[in-house]
């Protein structure tokens, strides 16, 4: 399962970075957006991404716009998307699971959480 793709996109640095630091050793290639818009333009960029961790609130656009964007696309429908959130039970979270969002994590988020995440959504890929 090694050298995949992985899209980071939150617009805090350091929730970025809490992530790139629980990650470190999967030498798995990591990529990183501020918000839903560079976000997009990433996968467009670098093509082939294998699992996009996205906080939902975010300026310019936010995560779930990204998502329902990437689902409408043939090319990228198919990628598996953590949805990162501060927030249990809102109405983002059923818009989210709607729109087809793979795995929820509520901040703060622990190693083991996103390595359960990473294993899991790429076993398949």
């Amino acid at each position: 399962m090694s050298g995949k793709k992985i899209l980071v996109i939150d617009d805090s640095t350091t929730a970025r970075q809490l992530i790139l630091n629980h990650l470190d050793g999967l030498k798995h290639t990591i990529i990183e957006a501020s918000d839903g818009d560079e976000g997009l333009q990433k996968v467009q960029d670098e093509g082939d991404i294998d699992l996009i961790f996205s906080d939902i609130n975010m300026p310019q656009m936010n995560g779930l716009e990204m998502v329902e964007r990437l689902k409408k696309n043939a090319k990228t429908a198919s990628i598996p998307i953590c949805m990162l959130t501060t927030e249990t039970g809102s109405e983002e979270l059923m818009r989210a699971k709607s729109l087809g969002v793979n795995a929820f994590l509520v901040k703060p988020i622990k190693k083991e959480q996103i390595l359960a995440v990473v294993n899991g959504l790429l076993a398949n890929r």
